[in-house]
C-alpha cells in the first residue's frame, strides 16, 4: 500500500522529532554521573540519534516540495515566515532546522576551530530548537488530535525533562563535593 506524501511528511517530522529527542536524552545523560562505563555508549547514541533525525528533517522539507495538497518552495523552506501555508508556524520549522544545523555543524566540523567553550555555548541551542520542532509539530500537525499522538509528544517531553533534571541535580551534586574537597580538614 502506498502512502501519500502528506503521510511521509508527517512521518518524518515525527521521526526527526523523535531521533532529536533521544539524542538530547544521551547527551544530558552523558554527562550525568551515571556510571562511567555508559559514557561512550551514550555518546554514539547522541550522536547517531543527531544525524539520523537531521536526516529525517531533510526528508521532511523534501516531501513538502513535492506535495502535491500544499507544495512549499525551496525559499519557503529556507526562509522563515514567508510560505504561504500557516506562515508563522513553518517559519518556526524553519528555524529549528536552522538551529539544529548550526548544532551540526559546529559539533562535527567546527569544533577543533572554535574551541570547547564556544562550542559548548553554540551546542546549547539544540534545547531551544527541540523546543521549537515540538511547537512546531504540535500547532500545525493536523493529526495532532490523535491521543496516541498527543502521548507521543508529552511523554517524550516528560522524559526530557526527567532527565534534565537528574543532569542539573548531577551538576549539582559534583560541583558541592568539589567544594567540600577544597575546603581545610579541620584538626580536633
Amino acid at each position: 500500500m502506498l502512502i501519500s506524501t502528506w503521510e511521509w511528511i508527517r512521518l518524518l517530522g515525527f521521526v526527526a522529532y523523535f531521533y532529536f529527542t533521544v539524542s538530547i536524552v544521551f547527551g544530558l545523560l552523558r554527562k550525568s554521573s551515571i556510571e562511567n562505563a555508559y559514557k561512550n555508549l551514550f555518546f554514539q547514541l547522541h550522536q547517531s540519534a543527531g544525524w539520523f533525525g537531521f536526516i529525517a528533517v531533510i526528508g521532511h522539507m523534501l516531501f513538502l516540495i513535492v506535495d502535491q495538497y500544499e507544495p512549499y518552495h525551496m525559499t519557503e523552506l529556507l526562509i522563515p515566515f514567508i510560505s504561504d501555508y500557516q506562515p508563522v508556524l513553518s517559519g518556526l520549522g524553519t528555524i529549528a532546522f536552522y538551529l539544529f544545523l548550526i548544532v551540526f555543524l559546529t559539533s562535527d566540523i567546527w569544533i577543533r576551530k572554535m574551541g570547547f567553550s564556544v562550542w559548548k555555548k553554540v551546542h546549547i541551542a539544540v534545547l531551544p530548537a527541540w523546543v521549537i520542532s515540538l511547537v512546531h509539530g504540535i500547532l500545525i500537525g493536523s493529526d495532532t488530535k490523535n491521543p496516541f499522538i498527543l502521548v507521543f509528544y508529552w511523554s517524550t517531553v516528560t522524559v526530557v525533562v526527567i532527565v534534565f533534571l537528574i543532569r542539573y541535580i548531577s551538576e549539582h551534586h559534583k560541583k558541592r563535593e568539589k567544594a567540600m574537597k577544597k575546603q581545610p580538614v579541620e584538626n580536633s
